[in-house]
């Protein structure tokens, strides 16, 4: 694309001073020598508009230029301010909470293996949490485990965080179809496992 604009804007120099040249012989090169000027003005300014942003034409310490470079932690935070305050407000988030059918994913995740792979992660994850487990001393890490998940336990505050989904779910009535989903997923397991 550079080699094309650099192209394009040679072949305007070369317009603009054969039309030069010309302009005794007919009054209409005139207007082929404007415009080859003003093609040669427009390329040259759109590629120093272009360069000042992201660093200093011909190496040149010109004000306001390489503006990016030297602004990119400021313009950073910008765009995380305005992703904050107008996409990340809570209005929004449960804007699109109340618009997502959680309790049907979930439901149809837990009851119908998935054809891109889904049941594959899933029994990898459960491969790999065997191994875990396999790998460790019972004897010796029972206790210390033990104490770790209940001291971590504890400081989690998640039944008013789960009140508010449940209250939310039960509103709108999007609890049914987990609870259906549980129920088909305990009977398919109940028939597995006859035994138990």
């Amino acid at each position: 694309m550079r080699w094309i604009a650099t192209g394009m804007l040679a072949v305007m120099a070369v317009i603009f001073v054969v039309s030069g040249r010309l302009l005794e012989l007919h009054p209409a090169w005139g207007y082929v020598h404007a415009f080859a000027e003003a093609a040669m003005v427009g390329g040259l300014a759109d590629w120093f508009a272009v360069t000042a942003l992201f660093r200093r034409p011909l190496g040149l310490p010109i004000p306001h230029t390489a503006i990016i470079p030297e602004n990119k932690d400021r313009i950073a935070d910008t765009m995380a301010q305005f992703l904050r305050e107008n996409f990340l407000t809570p209005a929004v988030v449960a804007r699109r909470m109340r618009a997502m059918n959680l309790a049907q994913a979930v439901g149809r995740y837990l009851t119908e293996p998935s054809e891109q792979g889904g049941s594959r992660i899933r029994a990898g994850a459960g491969d790999l949490f065997v191994e875990v487990l396999e790998s460790l001393d019972p004897d010796r890490l029972g206790g210390q485990v033990r104490s770790a998940l209940k001291t971590g336990l504890d400081r989690i505050e998640i039944a008013p965080l789960l009140g508010q989904m449940l209250e939310a779910m039960i509103a709108d009535g999007r609890h049914r179809p987990l609870i259906d989903s549980i129920i088909r997923w305990a009977g398919l397991v109940l028939e597995d496992n006859e035994d138990m």
